[in-house]
């Protein structure tokens, strides 16, 4: 098969550039990348050059809108924060704050990756014309909106390749409603364009500058991305019948499920304690004890590996939900503190009996299709992996979840097996969370083999692979029994639960149970989640109360009188109120 030659004219940020060009080496069989054309930074659209940059501006503000001194001194309390945590975690050693993906960075990945580079500010120069020339391409894909194409000598065989948007103005009086996005074939730069197929992305009550420009980025790279393999495998009337029928099998379910648009709400801060509780225990994370034992794991090599439970990114309306940019900037405070890896990776590190810097893993529940755009775009951007726990029946069923219903929440849909096998494919790990998200505090030996090994059968016939993680719904230790527990253990290598705690590292490989943690959507309180603080302020509060202190010695006894009988030991933190699928109501303040 000859070599299929792509050309990129990139006028969006250097890492999306970068990674677009990954995955159509990837993505399309014997392709190579034979040249890309980028636009400096400075030339870029706003939100570009934020999602370029975006250490510089954690507060999801555009540079235009805050003023030179504001903006310093906010820099300069957010140093001296990430240095105050830096201390109390023991200045951990391998973990530095990742840099902004510049373009000496794509200069550099480049010239690894052998694609030669070229730096302009305009397409329409004399010299990319000349560039797209001597690279003799076969497809020229342009990257972002740019006006005009470059004029060249030779076209290439197979055409050039653009998307183009345009805002769709309704009739509420929130005025622009959403996002229309087409991709557009050109035989040649200068000839009519043909429209291969084209979507809708509807704005939501939450969208952000910043996370609506990652969703619709993320949209018509997958547009785009699809549009090439078509073309390359067979004729244009063919292309667009195949991406239209892809767009309509894997975008159409979460498009037509999170439209209409409304007015946009104010933004907001999501705590679910007061700030008063917040600081005290905050003086508790700077205490010496936190200190201490962090600085003691460190040397040791045994920071606990803690893995936290999200449920959905959305921009709509959710009880359980945090929004696209609130996600994205909680992912670059992670990605700061701590090494965030594959869930595959914690039973490696924790077998392995070393982990010498502070870790956490991301998991999600349910399955959600709102995740399949929102939490995908973040998870891309960043490059943090991710794993997703799927409830099998309403998948099948295609109903919404049967929790949300009883709260009043509807057209909250999860993803179809096409979204899922497609997210599998691109990385995502794929685990079991029941086939209906019942209860498995039960004693129905019958029931919970059907809820658990049976949505394992499910995986199989679908994806066809066995999932290797399963995660017990809701977090509570009453909504896992003995039982249950049995019948995960001998389904699974590994099963989760929601309960809080920390893994910690051991050699002996009994880390067949793995504990998770509540991920708040503010990063202070999330840190305090991390690090125990409140799991060690409610044990202390225990101390003077008699009652809770015998109700945790009652607990305390039963578990180990399980681990004397011979069953799977039940782990929980000394935290029990966790907010996994049903949280408080959190004190919301308006920015």
């Amino acid at each position: 098969m000859n070599k299929f030659r792509v050309l990129l004219l990139s006028n969006t940020r250097p890492s999306r550039s970068f990674r677009f060009a990954l995955r159509i080496v990837r993505q399309i069989p014997g392709s190579e990348i034979c040249g890309i054309v980028q636009r400096p930074s400075f030339k870029l659209p706003i939100e570009q050059q934020v999602l370029a940059e975006p250490e510089g501006d954690l507060s999801g503000e555009l540079p235009r809108l805050a003023s030179l001194i504001g903006r310093s001194a906010r820099a300069c309390f957010e140093r001296l924060i990430h240095m105050m945590l830096w201390c109390v975690h023991g200045f951990p050693k391998g973990l530095n704050a990742p840099s902004a993906f510049t373009m000496q960075t794509l200069a550099e990945k480049c010239a690894e990756a052998g694609w030669p580079l070229l730096e302009a500010v305009n397409v329409d120069e004399p010299r990319v014309a000349h560039f797209v020339d001597c690279m003799s391409p076969d497809l020229v894909i342009s990257l972002g909106e740019t006006s005009s194409l470059p004029e060249a000598n030779v076209s290439p065989s197979r055409g050039w390749l653009r998307a183009r948007s345009n805002d769709v103005v309704g009739r509420e009086p929130s005025g622009i409603t959403g996002l229309h996005i087409r991709i557009e074939y050109l035989p040649k730069a200068s000839a009519p364009s043909q429209e291969l197929t084209s979507v809708t992305l509807p704005r939501q009550v939450r969208d952000t500058r910043i996370g609506f420009a990652l969703k619709s980025d993320l949209v018509t790279d997958d547009l785009l991305a699809q549009s090439a393999v078509a073309i390359r495998s067979g004729c244009l009337s063919e292309a667009a019948k195949s991406v239209t029928a892809w767009a309509h099998e894997v975008l159409f379910p979460y498009l037509s499920q999170v439209g209409p648009s409304r007015p946009a709400a104010p933004a907001t801060v999501r705590w679910y304690r007061s700030v008063w509780s917040l600081t005290i225990e905050t003086v508790v994370l700077c205490s010496p004890v936190v200190v201490a034992r962090n600085w003691f794991r460190r040397l040791r090599h045994r920071h606990p590996v803690l893995i936290l439970v999200h449920h959905l990114v959305s921009d709509r309306t959710h009880r359980m939900s945090i929004s696209t940019e609130a996600f994205w900037r909680q992912l670059l405070f992670l990605r700061r503190h701590y090494r965030i890896v594959p869930l595959s990776q914690v039973v490696e590190l924790l077998d392995h009996g070393n982990v010498s810097i502070p870790t956490v893993a991301l998991t999600f529940d349910d399955g959600y299709a709102d995740n399949f755009v929102s939490l995908r775009a973040v998870a891309e951007e960043l490059d943090v992996p991710v794993a997703l726990f799927i409830t099998t029946q309403p998948v099948e069923l295609h109903c919404e979840f049967h929790h949300d219903v009883i709260k009043g929440l509807r057209g909250a849909f999860p993803m179809n097996w096409a979204q899922i096998r497609y997210w599998k494919e691109r990385g995502a790990e794929i685990g079991s969370h029941t086939r209906t998200h019942v209860r498995c505090g039960v004693s129905d030996r019958a029931l919970l083999h059907d809820e658990i090994a049976g949505s394992k059968a499910d995986f199989e016939t679908h994806l066809g692979e066995t999932p290797r993680f399963f995660a017990f719904p809701f977090g509570t230790p009453g909504d896992i029994s003995v039982e249950a527990m049995n019948i995960a253990a001998h389904a699974y290598p590994y099963f989760l639960s929601a309960c809080g705690g920390e893994n910690f590292p051991e050699k002996s490989g009994n880390n067949s149970h793995l504990l998770r943690k509540n991920a708040y959507p503010e990063p202070w309180e999330l840190e305090l989640e991390l690090q125990s603080v409140f799991d060690f302020v409610q044990a202390a509060k225990r101390r003077f109360r008699v009652a809770p202190r015998l109700a945790v010695e009652s607990f305390a006894h039963s578990e180990r009188t399980l681990e004397l009988s011979g069953e799977p030991e039940l782990k929980f933190s000394e935290n029990h109120t966790g907010i996994a699928d049903a949280p408080a109501e959190p004190v919301i303040r308006n920015n």
